[in-house]
């Protein structure tokens, strides 16, 4: 599976050395610690402010959920990266844990495959859903509802765990007698059959996943993007024609020029909320694409090149390649709140406040 990237230093490679992918692999643990940090403050902060301004509406349901899918995904991160530091030092420095690093690491890396799946549903959910009410108001404007939204959260997180529990239930912690360090500790187990079954859900999790939403996200961002470009030209019309109006007329009437703004104006389908609701998701989306799409990379090369996976020839090169793609998933999901802050005005003063709030306690 491309998504774990940690393994015993046993196997053979080429193009990069063991000593490289040592050497990689723990500068790389320490990136994502601490990008993972600030991903869990940011998260933090993305559940509390939604929370505080209500999730009455399906938007603010979706994002909430997203963020805490998110603050699950960089908390496995960064216990994953911790365990990969402690794995390193029993390799460089011959220190000896009473659990086995290399077992811990392998799990939080299975359980960073897990949340991401829900991850990228609720993504793709935002999205479409945007994409929808912005293309078809009037058909989609009252379809996702806070109710309905928590409904297919609920689905997501189901069927993320019944994709990928069959790996879990052949993988485990062991306590068993380690020959190289003279101590029995619990250790990584995995089952004879686990392979078969990880070539299986690797086709839904490698394969039909990351290139399904990514098509999907890429033609609802084209969507919104001119559904913008369209508003944008409305308004400058709309914005002409009322100033127009109103010199030619050279009436004092404020209550009149504005119904000529309103009934000019009205005919659109976006209002200045709606507007900044767009740019938010088309950002969120943006960013997934970005960041989704070195895993696709990586799959294409794999399905190319058959050597490019976990045990083969270029072994040690495929484990470095995903090791640095982790930093662009870790990204994807710390990265919101400056979103959040910059498009959403009831989430920016929510956290304004906040920290008026908080310099008031403190004073």
């Amino acid at each position: 599976m491309n998504n774990v990237t940690i393994l015993r230093l046993a196997y053979p490679g080429l193009i990069i050395t063991l000593q490289q992918y040592v050497i990689i692999i723990e500068s790389c643990s320490f990136v994502w610690t601490i990008l993972s940090v600030w991903g869990i403050v940011s998260n933090i902060v993305n559940i509390k402010t939604f929370i505080i301004m209500g999730i009455g509406d399906g938007v603010t349901v979706s994002l909430l959920a997203l963020s805490i899918f998110d603050l699950l995904y960089v908390t496995a991160s960064l216990c994953l990266g911790v365990a990969i530091i402690f794995y390193i030092a029993e390799i460089k420095y011959g220190m000896v844990f009473g659990i086995e690093p290399y077992g811990v690491s392998m799990f939080f890396g299975n359980i960073m495959i897990l949340i991401s799946i829900a991850n990228v549903l609720s993504t793709t959910f935002i999205t479409v859903a945007r994409c929808m009410c912005v293309a078809r108001p009037l058909q989609f404007r009252n379809t996702f509802t806070r109710n309905r939204t928590i409904s297919w959260c609920v689905v997501f997180v189901v069927f993320t765990i019944a994709v990928y529990s069959p790996i879990l239930t052949h993988m485990g912690m062991v306590t068993r007698f380690d020959i190289k360090r003279n101590i029995s500790r619990p250790s990584f187990w995995i089952s004879p059959n686990r392979e078969f079954v990880k070539a299986i859900v690797w086709v839904v999790t490698d394969m039909f996943l990351p290139f399904a939403t990514q098509i999907i996200v890429i033609l609802s961002v084209i969507v919104m993007a001119n559904c913008l470009r369209v508003a944008s030209e409305f308004r400058h019309f709309a914005n002409a024609d009322v100033v127009r109006r109103t010199d030619v007329r050279i009436t004092d009437n404020e209550t009149e020029t504005r119904e000529q703004y309103e009934i000019v104006s009205g005919n659109h389908r976006l209002t200045g909320k709606e507007l900044r609701v767009v740019q938010q998701v088309i950002l969120i989306a943006v960013v997934y694409i970005v960041c989704n799409t070195p895993k696709i990379l990586i799959s294409i090369t794999a399905m190319i090149e058959p050597q490019f996976a976990i045990g083969s020839r270029y072994n040690n090169l495929y484990l470095s390649v995903n090791c640095l793609r982790k930093h662009c998933e870790i990204i994807n999901a710390s990265v919101n709140t400056f979103i959040y802050y910059a498009y959403n005005t009831k989430f920016r003063k929510t956290v304004n406040l906040a920290i008026q709030c908080s310099e008031d306690n403190v004073l």
